[in-house]
């Protein structure tokens, strides 16, 4: 038989990676937290300012990236870093602490596609 302790959550890859973020410091969380919002307000900036700025106007994109980033400020600090509701249970990463980490790096990956995309044809973002 297996190990009590272990649960069939630990063992899948959100599991693990939940695992790992729970391991991580809480000032680097925090971090990481403001990274990935400011990342995802740019990237929102980048692609309204690009896709509907001729529709509406000069600060749709602006508005958009502020609506953006105050949602993924306030969904980040609460996968990954949490509220002090109960300070008797610690903070345990959870399937949103992944999805959250997720969409940070493919959002990193589609903003660096852009920006080589834009060197490649001479303008930038």
């Amino acid at each position: 038989m297996g190990d009590p302790d272990s649960s069939s959550s630990a063992a899948s890859p959100f599991g693990r990676w939940a695992a790992r973020l729970t391991d991580v410091p809480r000032l680097w969380r925090i971090t990481l937290s403001l990274l990935i919002t400011l990342e995802l307000a740019i990237l929102a900036w980048v692609v309204v300012d690009r896709v509907i700025i001729n529709e509406f106007g000069s600060m749709t994109s602006t508005f958009v990236a502020v609506g953006v980033g105050l949602v993924a400020y306030v969904f980040g600090w609460w996968a990954l870093v949490g509220f002090d509701d109960a300070p008797d249970h610690p903070w345990r990463a959870g399937r949103p602490a992944v999805w959250f980490l997720a969409v940070g790096l493919g959002g990193m990956v589609v903003l660096i596609m852009v920006a080589v995309f834009g060197l490649a044809f001479g303008y930038l973002m």
